[in-house]
């Protein structure tokens, strides 16, 4: 926290009035709805974890990466019923989810889950060509995914991706651009989903639905899209902003898979500080293009 609040503040997007709202605003919301899914999971015994650049925060930072604007959550596959069960039941009424199971329009190319707080409102970027056809509440949100078995070869395992990279443009040109239902895509894509997740539940390593398509970014940003089981799980708890929540088993490990080992801070013997590993060119939010945070 001392490295994030000596640091300067970032702008994450703008109001309608133009005003610039900033890093500090946009996490106090995202922390709340990050503890109000640790509180609903611990009351219905489902482990989650803070995931991707959620983990590389936590690990770099204790919280969130300074410039960041969202936050990812993972479950396992095979909790999916129970979570969406849990979140009807007992998440509290500032916070709203959507996901397949509340709306026949969700898109499955995108995280499966975005639980969001209502008393705020954004525009994203994708929101063209990738939509989730949502309207009730447009609010910030945290990205909640799957986690699933993936078989230990990676040529065997972008093979299985590769069905929603060649479906991924039919789906924006009928969904985003045509105003169509895509459902038989949808229905044809949970299925492959679901039976991949059957096929390697008990597999060494572990990855995110296979069914979501951007996985591979430019070396520079990702080395690997599949872990070693041990690195994942257990997942364990750790101090963020103050509170205990949970991420992976190693978080150092997973940051450095996955991000690269010029992803994690540094300790300088000779300011005895840390010092920040990423280029500053890198160091700006990227999804929202408009934010309201209403009192």
């Amino acid at each position: 926290m001392d490295y994030i609040v000596d640091h300067k503040e970032y702008v994450i997007g703008h109001s309608k009035k133009g005003e610039a709202v900033n890093n500090f605003q946009v996490h106090e919301i995202i922390a709340k709805i990050i503890f109000e899914i640790d509180r609903v999971c611990r009351k219905n015994d489902i482990p989650y974890a803070l995931a991707f650049g959620s983990a590389l925060g936590l690990y770099n930072y204790g919280g969130f990466i300074p410039w960041d604007d969202d936050a990812d959550i993972v479950i396992n596959y095979f909790d999916y019923e129970r979570f969406v069960e849990a979140l009807k039941k007992d998440l509290g009424n500032e916070f709203y989810f959507d996901c397949e199971a509340t709306n026949k329009r969700y898109n499955p190319l995108i995280p499966f889950m975005k639980i969001r707080y209502r008393n705020s409102y954004l525009k994203e970027k994708n929101r063209f060509t990738l939509p989730d056809r949502q309207k009730e509440c447009r609010g910030l949100f945290v990205d909640v995914c799957f986690l699933m078995g993936v078989p230990p070869k990676k040529k065997d395992h972008l093979k299985l991706i590769r069905k929603s990279k060649l479906l991924m443009p039919l789906y924006v040109v009928l969904d985003g651009f045509l105003h169509l239902n895509p459902r038989m895509i949808r229905k044809s894509l949970k299925k492959h989903e679901r039976k991949v997740a059957e096929a390697y539940k008990d597999s060494e390593y572990i990855s995110q639905s296979v069914i979501i398509p951007f996985q591979q970014y430019p070396k520079k940003f990702r080395e690997n899209i599949a872990f070693p089981r041990d690195v994942i799980y257990p997942f364990k708890e750790y101090d963020f902003l103050g509170q205990k929540v949970y991420s992976f088993n190693d978080i150092k490990e997973f940051s450095r898979l996955f991000y690269g080992e010029k992803a994690l801070k540094v300790y300088d013997e000779k300011s005895k500080e840390f010092i920040e590993p990423l280029p500053h060119k890198y160091q700006a939010s990227k999804h929202f293009s408009l934010v309201e945070i209403y009192k």
